[in-house]
């Protein structure tokens, strides 16, 4: 067995000096970092809380809710007649328009039965 020397010692206790430096460098930077990230965070949040406060997030979402309803009121109004022409019945616009064309045709019949009379 070797017997310690007094550089030995002196070594480990600059080795550890040096490492114990090094720690606390790298502690210093660790600080450091989490100091500018949590500066980012509270930035964002202040905004997200600036935007809350305005209601810019909550008139943009109005403003969505709005158009999605007006567009799913159009469709609802819409999907009869789409089914019914799909099924192949006709609306009640078909049937109104048939009628005004039957009405016509009846007066041209009717026209023309009266003038072939009295010819």
């Amino acid at each position: 067995m070797k017997t310690p020397t007094k550089k030995q010692p002196v070594v480990l206790t600059e080795k550890l000096t040096e490492r114990l430096s090094d720690a606390r460098a790298q502690l210093k930077q660790v600080e450091q970092d989490i100091v500018t990230e949590a500066k980012k965070q509270r930035r964002s949040l202040e905004k997200v809380l600036d935007r809350v406060r305005r209601g810019d997030d909550l008139k943009i979402l109005e403003k969505r809710i709005s158009t999605t309803a007006a567009d799913l009121q159009k469709r609802v109004r819409s999907m009869p007649h789409t089914v019914l022409g799909a099924l192949g019945v006709a609306t009640s616009d078909d049937v109104a328009k048939l009628s005004k064309n039957l009405n016509k045709l009846a007066k041209r019949v009717e026209a023309i039965s009266k003038s072939g009379a009295s010819a």
